[in-house]
């Protein structure tokens, strides 16, 4: 008897298969121009499956979204872990959020779209915590005893706008196709020369 992809899908991993769909049809285009017909599509499923395990779309986008954010979360804290130095760990950090971004397209796009996800699901606040905790952490080990007389938050979010900034100006293809890694290079020591404790 052959098995058809529709009947491939048990459980848990429906849902895992309608996020990856939903993940492919967004790094191609914008939230607004998808429909759960579509995602339903692209997974190989029955046009229902998606309405079934997330309600609606925002449904779906907001579970993309919190995936999106563990992953990157996992991201910045092997990166950080990886590297030597307050300075190589903050650097490290931007990096790893840069090469998340890029490698991951679709939910990068989706992650901080206030108008697509539920930004107060218990899960995504979690997450989105744990994203910005390790840059704080990392921020703060930088600045060592500097960090409160800098205004620890206030630094975190400058820098996090440089690096978001970034990510979606290369996700553009502002800075060529690949994009030019010295040109990383140089941001990255920017960014660390602007907040080095003086």
């Amino acid at each position: 008897m052959t098995t058809t992809k529709k009947t491939q899908y048990h459980h848990g991993d429906l849902a895992r298969a309608l996020i990856d769909a939903s993940l492919v049809l967004l790094s191609e285009r914008g939230p607004e121009a998808i429909s759960m017909r579509e995602i339903a599509r692209q997974a190989g499923v029955s046009h229902g499956a998606p309405a079934h395990h997330f309600g609606d779309k925002a449904g779906l986008f907001t579970a993309a979204a919190i995936d999106g954010q563990q992953l990157l979360a996992a991201a910045l804290g092997q990166a950080i872990a990886g590297a030597t130095g307050t300075e190589a760990q903050l650097k490290a950090a931007g990096e790893a959020y840069i090469r998340f971004a890029v490698g991951h397209p679709g939910q990068f796009n989706i992650m901080f779209q206030s108008e697509q996800i539920d930004r107060q699901n218990p899960d995504y606040k979690a997450a989105a915590e744990t994203t910005r905790s390790h840059l704080e952490q990392c921020v703060a080990t930088f600045l060592g005893d500097k960090a409160e007389q800098r205004h620890l938050s206030a630094v975190v979010t400058a820098l996090w706008s440089q690096v978001h900034g970034f990510s979606c100006l290369w996700l553009a293809g502002n800075f060529g196709d690949p994009a030019d890694e010295a040109l990383l290079g140089q941001m990255l020591r920017d960014m660390l020369s602007s907040i080095i404790p003086q």
